[in-house]
């Protein structure tokens, strides 16, 4: 299954990749959410925008990314809201005429309310993962990145101490997004 995924995103890299220079790229997305627990089970949910991109062409290997996603879940009349704030740069590892295949790193700030009465988490992360974009056309293009990363929570819920954990994979799998370049 490994390798069958492996060969199905090179073989989507081989047909073809843009040159970002000087290109600037605003769009919309989702991250979906694989099962939402509840009474009956995990049920699949649909999906939300809840992603704001803004991509910005430095060179033809490199583009800056930075990411702005807001999640509000309502769950048993307890709403709870996630604010994250990232700026990614993207740098390109294979590129073609329509596809291009990134690696990302960056640094983000994140701010998660539980509801409840709860007190609210800040904190501070480090992502990484894979993007791919593959260009409709000369203005559209379509996004997939999977990204995990470091994550550094310096307000714990119940007074507790600071404390990092690593995430390999993230809880929401993927975000998609479309991007539209002027």
């Amino acid at each position: 299954m490994k390798r069958g995924a492996i060969a199905l995103i090179m073989l989507i890299a081989m047909l073809g990749a843009y040159d970002l220079s000087g290109r600037i790229g605003m769009g919309l997305g989702f991250t979906p959410d694989v099962y939402l627990e509840s009474g009956a089970g995990g049920l699949i949910t649909l999906p939300v925008i809840d992603l704001a991109v803004t991509r910005i062409g430095m060179n033809p290997n490199l583009a800056l990314e930075p990411i702005f996603q807001f999640t509000l879940k309502n769950a048993n009349d307890n709403t709870s809201v996630t604010l994250s704030l990232s700026a990614l740069g993207n740098f390109l590892m294979k590129g073609h005429q329509k596809t291009n295949l990134y690696a990302k790193a960056g640094l983000g700030f994140m701010l998660y309310s539980p509801g409840g009465g709860a007190e609210t988490e800040f904190g501070f992360n480090l992502p990484f993962g894979f993007g791919l974009e593959h260009f409709v056309s000369e203005h559209f293009s379509l996004n997939l990145a999977a990204l995990s990363g470091f994550t550094f929570i310096s307000n714990p819920p119940g007074g507790g101490d600071s404390y990092m954990e690593v995430k390999l994979g993230n809880a929401k799998p993927f975000a998609f997004y479309l991007v539209w370049y002027y």
